[in-house]
């Protein structure tokens, strides 16, 4: 139990195990409460419980890492000493006892280390502990930095949504992970990391550019906003060469457009599906999600965060998208038109349009139906270079087979138009009349 009464008063307490003692420097916690009532008593007891648990966690690490927690507020401090003594025309006392105040610090840290192995001098260390001792002090005072020191920051500080954050802060652990430090952040370790995702892991080039991107930009904060990296110093994680890829097999992994027969396999299994007498809410609200998307080619999660008042005027406006020229407002195709009423009928304009739909991780409202169409490819025959977005392959196909120009589908499908072209930089772009006619030549 974590609570403990004296003489009335409720009190939290918390053992401290017997490998954990020496460096905790106690056998338990004790806190006062100040509180009679025990479920006060419990609510006041909980962040002491977790800090002591976090205490407890960090005496058990190994003395790298131990410090490595231990001595944040210290790193800290010296940062900010260094970043007043680089600053010119310092007055020559405030410099000295700014030098001073650095050194009585890194005493400070050095007097704990060697207190850790049980020493008073460095003289009493083993070789081995006395390079630990030695990464321990540079970790300590900042000489050297944990590649992940500020990657909390950085993801605080990005304008992504929380699903790409949690995308970055797995790429650049991933890395870490293999080069713990910055210092490590060389273009020997970068290549280990490139083989290890390539040959290890059979990773597509593709993925691991995202990685290279995700840890470039960080990288970049660490030098520009952190300064915890030289401005001279390059930054390993640019201009790496991927693995060559045999054509072949890239051939084999190129996502695909599905044909117009292929569609309506697809069409009449979903709908056979739909109207099952085994069909649930997912089946149906897949079978209206795709029969959405063959007529706009609009994106999976584009269509399922629609809502009713997303309908106006016989357009539909995609807002929020993943890019400005995603953002769009184009014809409903003459097709989807009972579709729409059926699913507005008796909905609140804030309704969203496609209300079967689950919510997922992060606010996604297709994933599961994204995992229920894979299925039905796949059944079908289909491998993976077919899947829900080959959609919008096909869409662009239809268009272009029945000679559309171009500038007026990236206009329907959302996509940057070449900026080199006075229609890239220049136009408001192609009118509703003009994407009217286009998409009503989508036929299956």
């Amino acid at each position: 139990m974590y609570l403990d009464m004296q003489k009335g008063v409720y009190y939290a307490q918390l053992k401290v195990p017997k490998d954990a003692q020496p460096i905790v420097g106690k056998t338990a916690f004790r806190k006062t409460l100040q509180t009679r009532d025990k479920l006060e008593a419990q609510k006041r007891a909980i962040p002491w419980i977790q800090k002591w648990k976090a205490e407890i966690k960090t005496a058990r690490l190994p003395p790298v890492e131990r410090f490595k927690t231990q001595f944040e507020a210290q790193r800290a401090s010296i940062r900010q000493l260094q970043h007043e003594l680089d600053r010119p025309s310092q007055p020559m006392a405030k410099k000295a006892a700014l030098e001073q105040l650095k050194s009585d610090i890194e005493s400070l840290i050095e007097n704990d280390i060697l207190e850790a192995y049980g020493a008073q001098d460095a003289q009493e260390l083993s070789e081995e502990q006395l390079m630990e001792s030695q990464a321990t002090y540079m970790l300590a005072t900042g000489q050297t930095m944990p590649f992940l020191e500020h990657l909390d920051a950085y993801l605080e500080d990005s304008q992504v949504e929380q699903k790409t954050k949690q995308m970055k802060r797995t790429q650049i652990m991933d890395y870490a992970a293999m080069a713990p430090l910055v210092s490590d952040a060389t273009h020997d370790t970068v290549r280990m990391f490139i083989k290890t995702l390539s040959k290890e892991r059979s990773l597509a080039n593709k993925t691991i550019k995202l990685h290279l991107s995700s840890l470039a930009v960080y990288f970049e904060y660490l030098r520009v906003e952190i300064g915890a990296v030289s401005q001279d110093r390059m930054n390993p994680f640019k201009g790496q060469k991927l693995p060559e890829v045999n054509r072949k097999t890239a051939a084999k992994i190129k996502r695909m457009a599905f044909t117009v027969e292929d569609i309506q396999k697809l069409e009449a299994e979903l709908r056979n599906k739909a109207m099952s007498n085994k069909a649930d809410d997912q089946d149906s609200a897949l079978y209206d999600v795709f029969t959405f998307a063959i007529y706009t080619g609009a994106r999976r999660e584009e269509i399922g965060q629609l809502t009713v008042d997303s309908i106006k005027d016989g357009a539909i406006v995609i807002a929020d998208a993943k890019s400005s020229a995603g953002n769009r407002t184009v014809p409903l195709h003459s097709k989807l038109k009972p579709l729409v009423a059926r699913l507005t009928a008796g909905a609140k304009s804030s309704d969203y349009l496609f209300r079967k739909l689950t919510a997922a991780q992060y606010g996604h409202r297709t994933d599961a139906i994204g995992k229920r169409f894979g299925r039905t490819k796949t059944a079908l025959g289909y491998d993976g270079r077919y899947v829900f977005h080959s959609l919008r392959k096909t869409v662009a196909t239809r268009l272009e087979q029945a000679g559309v120009l171009e500038n007026v589908a990236s206009d329907i499908l959302g996509h940057e138009k070449a900026a080199t072209l006075s229609y890239g930089l220049y136009s408001s772009g192609t009118s509703i009349e003009q994407m009217r006619s286009a998409i009503e030549l989508i036929d299956y």
